[in-house]
């Protein structure tokens, strides 16, 4: 069992260090999902009950509920209509005696330049995180999305062909580091299905990545239905927003939440991977991965140069990338001048079996965190979140497919 311990930890250690060098940072540290990274970082910052944490109002709900499983409070702040990420000049609205961080996320895989924000963080003492999960790979003058902060957050499984979990923090801070890996070795625990999984493929000779896939999703869904059936216990959810208990809400105030009630918050989305530790062989695979994510990269932006050419940019805007941006294009994002147009396309999209994802409600209207920050002015999210039409981009799209997509945008 020590040998065992020993060689994961061997694996661990050097996957860490190559997204380390990747990302052009000192210390990466592997968690099992990207909004686990944001919580232990969070944490080892000691941020928790009476702070504030500040995020984007156009992002996924997981963000706000990450940070309030750490005890902390979000606030929300409007985003920028050019670039759909974080409005320097709504920050310091936003911000309060009780602001601890600011969450920075580079939206679609489109790298922006933080440094307005960076400044304000700065002269205020304020922890930036540089939120990559969106943006792996993607870069500014050839300094990677993930290392413009006191911690960089990444995920894999939205960049990587096949389908693994696992996220990382990056820094340069080595001693924050090891708070966070003291952090990640009390949370994240083995879970009975996979390590057991894992091991009798292993020891029947079937290691291969359809049958690592097969354990995975299994792990996945057999958790999916459990963590659903027990979270209706403490929340429901409405209309796909989150719509606490009351009581839930006066433990908060009174800093009062169990590591129970925290667990469900955190397992909402069917996921339990805040738990989960990695197995050996997942990192092998992941490890195996990462060697071609610029592969991996180079085929989006070449689907993107696709939507460049074919798109007549009639009826919609396409968000502008400077010469020194190289982005990693996870979508490829349009704007709509007009509703209807947009809805039409995404039916015709969906008649095509694609869905259309990433297109975010305001995280002020949901029922469940109307409480925070109400008089601030959202009119950029709210656009954005009414007109955003994210194409699907997957690194060996069929071209045909593309045009096919562009002639469907083009036509409504």
């Amino acid at each position: 069992m020590a040998s065992e311990s020993k060689e994961l930890n061997l694996i661990l250690e050097e996957l860490e260090k190559r997204i380390a060098e990747y990302i052009g940072t000192r210390c990466a540290i592997l968690c099992s999902s990207g909004r686990n990274a944001i919580r232990f970082s969070l944490l080892a910052f000691g941020i928790g009950h009476d702070d504030e944490v500040v995020i984007p109002d156009f992002a996924c709900q997981i963000l706000p509920i990450t940070v309030f499983c750490t005890g902390a409070r979000p606030r929300f702040c409007d985003v920028d209509r050019e670039a759909c990420a974080l409005s320097p000049t709504c920050l310091p609205e936003v911000l309060g005696a009780h602001t601890r961080a600011i969450v920075f996320i580079h939206p679609f895989g489109l790298p922006v330049d933080p440094s307005a924000i960076i400044e304000i963080t700065e002269k205020r003492r304020i922890v930036f995180v540089d939120d990559a999960a969106q943006a792996l790979g993607a870069s500014i003058n050839g300094k990677r999305a993930g290392s413009f902060g006191d911690v960089g957050i990444l995920s894999f499984g939205k960049f990587l062909p096949w389908y693994l979990h696992g996220g990382a923090v990056t820094t340069n801070d080595e001693k924050l580091a090891a708070k966070i890996k003291a952090i990640r070795a009390k949370c994240e625990r083995r879970a009975l299905f996979p390590s057991l999984g894992y091991r009798m493929i292993e020891i029947c000779g079937l290691k291969s990545r359809k049958n690592v896939e097969m354990i995975f999703k299994g792990d996945n869904y057999l958790h999916r239905i459990l963590n659903r059936t027990l979270a209706k216990k403490y929340f429901q959810s409405v209309d796909s927003w989150i719509k606490a208990d009351q009581y839930v809400l006066k433990l908060w105030y009174s800093n009062a939440l169990t590591s129970t009630i925290i667990d469900q918050l955190m397992t909402y989305g069917g996921t339990y991977w805040h738990r989960r530790r990695m197995e050996e062989m997942e990192l092998l695979f992941l490890n195996s991965e990462f060697e071609n994510i610029d592969k991996y990269l180079q085929g989006r932006r070449s689907i993107a140069k696709m939507y460049d050419k074919l798109l007549k940019k009639d009826g919609f805007d396409k968000i502008s990338v400077s010469d020194n941006y190289e982005p990693s294009y996870l979508r490829y994002p349009v704007i709509f001048h007009d509703k209807k147009k947009l809805a039409k396309s995404i039916r015709a999209l969906n008649d095509m079996g694609l869905t259309v994802d990433y297109r975010y409600k305001p995280l002020h209207m949901s029922p469940f965190f109307s409480f925070i920050n109400r008089s601030a002015n959202f009119k950029d999210s709210i656009y954005i979140s009414e007109h955003i039409l994210p194409l699907p981009i997957m690194f060996n799209m069929n071209p045909e497919r593309v045009k096919r997509i562009a002639s469907i945008v083009n036509a409504n």
